[in-house]
């Protein structure tokens, strides 16, 4: 890890005459404490954040009671909102909280939660924010006199209080039985207490000082950053030390065996839920079309939420017979089958256990200006989970017939140079300019091969070796679609194609691609009617199969005799090339077992495949380094038997890591190659 530090003339450029200052308030945040900020200094942009999606909800309903004079123009913005709504509000507040703002004389208000702390570019006059951690704080005071220039406030408060007809909906996401205290009013949540305390103690000891009219600027920052957050930061480093088998099991597992659940626990701990509403009719009505809950609009919402409506609702003596149920697939059914299967959450384990529920749509409620409310004292209104929006997507892709060396020439261009095209998107054709991958990736690629895999070469070497990496890559992963069974099949549809729908002639050329339509109705039928009766063999591990026949003539003694590698490093880095290959289409490829082998036997290649090959070979490597003894390679029999176990997965230790990243930039940009190939 780099720490890169920031100059004073560079903070000086930053931060301009840009003046925020801090205060720590002792009374808790209240509409009417908000209301007299307001009126006492003539604000006229205003945002005040909570911590939690309820306590957002409980301040505006008493922000707007007061405001009988329509005197604030009063926005919410929080999480629980449809997309459609949030991004209206996102909108008129960027225009309205925008730089250089105009007083027409009307205070706009602004209520939110953290999700404003990010990604929306707005500023205003005060802030005020519950007690958060130190680094959070921070962030959303980045929206308080943002630009240059500006002075704005910033107050913090322990507390969110509102009056007693909302106490309910404010302490919705607030379980007593889920926190560190039973004590609603000093709860940070979804924050750690002794993080929001050591952050009140430093906040207070500036407010009680005589720099609390001063602007706090990054030198300031930084202090209050490394007094909250030194020792937790610590404390977290040595737990992922204490962890790092653990850690090392879920990366082996993600990465190499593509476990999603594995891939999760690396990234976060997942503590939202999503919610679905919709009713049910207690019959099966076989003229109405199935709920899929992968086709509605689904609510995240916290676990702590949920424990609360549950246990509350356990303890009510009339109402529904259910709140809550798990969503589920139902068993023994096609993967298209879309009918859920809905059974009643019983137990908090349950609860925990199930990531899509359904909510008892009496429950709920749901309205544009506060959005999603859930609880047993609220009233349904009728409100259910509406369709996610339907894109205008026709296929963006339409495939063209390719032969075999023409794919890879296509292929060998997209790497070496940008080129310009026309793609359809969301329906509508758009151009689009392409980078040359070479641009996008060599450099990386250099890096890592003199930093970390072959450190005694030049950097200059270091490049033409990832290049010839990525010619090889390119060069061996369709060596499987040269099978005599695979171009029988392409060329008998191309054929049809020819023939039925004025598609190219394929002539006596081996394939790549063929001709296909997927608009074309009639095509897509002609096209399924005969793949039922002409199976197409797979070719990817086919391919990284047939690539070490390669690879062994050419790459290995150039490693060897030309870069001084050791054999381990040959092995290696031979091997990414080859899992390249195997993997193009498929990133948890993992190579042939005893019973692949079985169906297999061998691999037979067309009479014409090492005529193509060397026609490849003669056409690609003209334009790689030229002062790199490379020796023509092709392969070297017409029929491979298929004996022994093929594994692709050999670089799972640690200590081969360096060489996983070399095989994810290579894989990368093959398949960045390969997609753009067909756009040429």
């Amino acid at each position: 890890m780099e720490i890169i530090q920031i100059e004073d003339a560079d903070l000086q450029a930053i931060e301009g005459k840009r003046c925020r200052i801090f205060q720590a308030k002792s009374q808790p945040l209240t509409a009417e404490v908000i209301k007299a900020d307001v009126e006492n200094y003539h604000r006229k942009r205003v945002i005040i954040i909570c911590n939690t999606v309820s306590q957002a909800q409980g301040l505006y309903r008493d922000l707007v009671e007061l405001n009988h004079q329509d005197t604030f123009n009063i926005t919410l913005l929080h999480s629980r909102f449809l997309p459609e709504h949030r991004a209206q509000k996102e909108t008129f507040l960027k225009e309205t909280f925008a730089e250089n703002w105009q007083d027409d004389g009307t205070c706009y208000v602004l209520i939110s939660t953290q999700v404003i702390e990010a990604g929306i570019n707005i500023t205003c006059q005060v802030m005020h924010s519950q007690l958060c951690p130190m680094n959070s704080l921070l962030q959303r005071a980045g929206r308080c006199a943002r630009f240059l220039d500006e002075h704005g406030t910033v107050c913090i408060y322990r507390t969110v209080e509102v009056n007693q007809t909302y106490a309910a909906i404010t302490t919705a996401d607030l379980d007593p039985e889920s926190t560190e205290s039973t004590d609603k009013k000093i709860s940070f949540l979804p924050y750690p207490k002794e993080t929001c305390e050591l952050t009140w103690q430093v906040l207070t000891a500036h407010t009680d000082s005589n720099q609390v009219n001063e602007n706090v600027g990054f030198r300031t920052e930084e202090i209050w950053i490394n007094q909250v957050h030194t020792a937790e930061d610590l404390l977290q480093q040595q737990r992922r030390q204490n962890n790092q088998m653990q850690f090392e099991q879920h990366f082996e597992a993600a990465f190499i065996r593509g476990e999603q659940s594995d891939a999760n626990e690396l990234i976060r701990s997942v503590d939202n839920r999503s919610l679905f509403i919709w009713e049910e009719t207690g019959f099966i009505d076989y003229e109405e079309k199935p709920i899929d809950p992968r086709q509605l609009m689904a609510f995240s919402v916290p676990l702590t939420t949920l424990f609360k409506v549950w246990r509350e609702f356990k303890n009510i003596e009339f109402g529904a017979d259910w709140i809550f149920k798990r969503i589920e697939r139902p068993k023994g059914k096609a993967e298209t089958y879309s009918q859920p299967v809905c059974i009643e959450i019983k137990t908090r384990e349950s609860l925990i256990s199930s990531i899509q529920i359904l909510v008892n749509h009496r429950y709920v409620s749901y309205d544009e200006d506060i959005g999603l409310l859930i609880g047993v004292n609220e009233f349904g209104n009728g409100f259910v989970s509406p369709p996610k929006p339907q894109r205008p997507m026709t296929s963006e892709y339409r495939y063209h017939m390719d032969t075999y060396v023409g794919h890879l020439g296509c292929m060998w261009t997209c790497w070496s140079n940008q080129f310009q095209t026309t793609r359809l998107k969301n329906g509508q054709p758009e151009t689009t300019i392409y980078n040359s991958v070479r641009n996008e990736l060599l450099s990386a690629g250099t890096k890592l091969i003199k930093n970390k895999i072959v450190p005694h070469i030049q950097e200059s070497e270091a490049a033409a070796l990832f290049e010839l990496l990525v010619f090889f890559a390119i060069f061996t992963h369709d060596l499987g679609k040269l099978q005599i069974k695979w171009q029988e099949v392409m060329r008998g549809w191309q054929a049809i194609a020819h023939h039925q729908f004025q598609s190219h002639n394929p002539k006596q050329h081996l394939l790549a691609h063929t001709d296909y339509n997927p608009e074309d109705n009639n095509q897509k039928i002609a096209l399924k009617t005969y793949e039922k009766q002409h199976k197409r063999p797979n070719h990817a591990v086919e391919s990284a199969y047939l690539a070490q026949d390669i690879l062994n003539q050419s790459l290995v003694p150039l490693l060897r005799d030309h870069f001084a590698a050791d054999t381990e490093q040959i092995q290696y880095i031979r091997h990414t090339v080859i899992m390249a290959a195997g993997r193009h289409h498929s990133a948890w490829a993992g190579g042939w077992s005893q019973a692949d082998i079985a169906k297999i036997k061998s691999i037979a290649l067309h009479p014409h495949a090492q005529q193509a090959i060397a026609q490849s070979w003669r056409g690609m490597t003209r334009f790689l380094n030229s002062s790199l003894p490379l020796t023509a390679a092709n392969l070297s029999k017409n029929i491979y038997p298929i004996k022994k176990d093929f594994d692709l997965n050999k670089l799972n230790d640690v200590d081969q890591l360096e060489y996983l990243h070399l095989y994810l930039l290579v894989v990368r940009a093959l398949r960045l190659c390969d997609q753009r190939s067909v756009q040429l």
